[in-house]
């Protein structure tokens, strides 16, 4: 940059120079600029050429001439038969237990509230109370109507029964004094108007009974204490509709776990179904995951696997406990549960965690990753590093494969050394430079 600069400030001053001495020669100059055209542009096109030279060579920079010989940096691996695995990964968030949301049945003020985020509770612990004044007074309410109806019941009933049963002792005390007098008239001990007597009072006891028994019964009872049974019961359905009304104003646990939200304030009114605290039970949590048909197909319940949780750095036995026998209609995938073991109590829900299982496709194949291959024109290429270290480009045909890996059916064979990585910036016959294995095959 230097000498660029010192060639500009030489540049400049000759030109000033130059430009003084047009300046005194005009008039002769125009003269000689107008009889010797071919002259002058013969001048101006060798003084271009001289200074797009001089320009050229100070411009280039050394960076220039160091990076024509940068070669590629590749990674290779020497191609050999082995078993071929599947991986399949799971990933997804825990999820706890149970979430609960709890919310008030009905409106109403809130007089006391009793737990507070992070607390722990137990199924049935009381978490707010609403007001109950008013409710209190209509379950008395009802409470008084219903007793006054069972009461009135109760009286048509026993009346229904004692009348019943004196009017079957009438009737009995009748019929056996009609059956005495008839033994009597026969021996002419009492005479036919007695007799006749008699029988008359008998058949009054009788018409009685059976006015009393015609009725129509529901349940062994008459109609109309039926009746009265019925709307009794309707007040007792209505008094018990307001005492459990009563009871779910008092906001309760539903199960146990640990309050993560609260929007609850003594003092304040809710509306019926506002949200007011939400539970999360910890006690078990699991993972669900959204996995291919494909992987779906290799996935069995009760096969074990090993869950990383990444923000805590730790690794969680696990368990399939459940595989989704139909596709979503939404994700188009099927889910599959991970049952966790929490040990250490670390572990929380609404964490990432991933987890995988490897399934044996072929016994011994020739195999390579699919990160080294190359499409083009609809035909498929892996690079071969040759021994004159340059690449040289190889038609393949795949056979089986996976997420991370592809047979090699034709093209190659064992013992190839086959680059890797960077395959996009190769062709054929360039030289590169072997990096070796990458770390993780090692």
């Amino acid at each position: 940059m230097d000498d660029l600069s010192n060639f500009f400030k030489n540049l400049l001053q000759n030109a000033k120079g130059f430009l003084l001495q047009i300046k005194n020669r005009i008039p002769n100059l125009r003269w000689q600029l107008q009889n010797n055209k071919p002259a002058v542009f013969l001048c101006i096109a060798v003084l271009g050429i001289l200074l797009f030279s001089s320009l050229k060579g100070l411009i280039k920079s050394p960076a220039s001439a160091d990076r024509k010989q940068i070669k590629v940096e590749v990674h290779t691996k020497v191609l050999a038969a082995g078993p071929m695995y599947k991986t399949v990964t799971l990933f997804g968030q825990t999820n706890a237990a149970a979430k609960i949301v709890v919310v008030n049945k009905y409106a109403g003020m809130i007089t006391d509230v009793q737990k507070d985020l992070g607390d722990k509770v137990s199924a049935g612990d009381v978490l707010a109370q609403q007001d109950l004044k008013d409710i209190n007074i209509q379950v008395n309410r009802a409470e008084a109507d219903y007793k006054s109806y069972d009461a009135y019941t109760e009286r048509y009933d026993a009346t229904f029964n004692s009348n019943y049963q004196k009017y079957i002792s009438e009737y009995n005390l009748k019929k056996t004094n009609f059956d005495r007098y008839t033994e009597l008239f026969k021996k002419g001990a009492v005479s036919k108007l007695a007799l006749d007597e008699a029988e008359q009072q008998m058949l009054s006891a009788k018409a009685n009974l059976d006015s009393l028994t015609s009725q129509k019964l529901f349940e062994g009872k008459p109609a109309y204490v039926a009746e009265r049974a019925q709307r009794a019961e309707q007040r007792r359905n209505s008094m018990l509709l307001l005492e459990n009304q009563r009871a779910d104003m008092t906001i309760r646990a539903p199960r146990d776990g640990v309050i993560t939200f609260r929007n609850a304030e003594a003092g304040s009114y809710v509306q019926a179904g506002s949200h007011l605290f939400t539970i999360v039970d910890n006690s078990s949590l699991h993972l669900d995951c959204q996995v291919s048909e494909y992987d779906a197909a290799l996935l069995k319940t009760g096969e074990s696997v090993s869950v990383l949780v990444e923000s805590l750095g730790k690794k969680y036995p696990g368990k399939i406990t459940f595989v989704s026998p139909d596709k979503s209609k939404e994700t188009k995938n099927y889910l599959v549960r991970v049952a966790l073991d929490k040990a250490d109590g670390q572990l929380k829900s609404g964490m990432f965690a991933k987890g995988s299982l490897r399934f044996l496709q072929k016994d011994k194949a020739l195999f390579i990753n699919r990160s080294a291959v190359l499409e083009l024109n609809g035909k498929q290429y892996a690079f071969v590093l040759g021994e004159d270290k340059k690449a040289h480009r190889k038609i393949i045909q795949p056979g089986i494969r996976n997420t991370e890996e592809l047979e090699i059916v034709s093209g190659l064979k064992a013992g190839d050394k086959v680059i890797t990585d960077n395959v996009s910036r190769l062709r054929e016959g360039l030289e590169v430079t072997d990096l070796g294995k990458k770390d993780e095959e090692k």
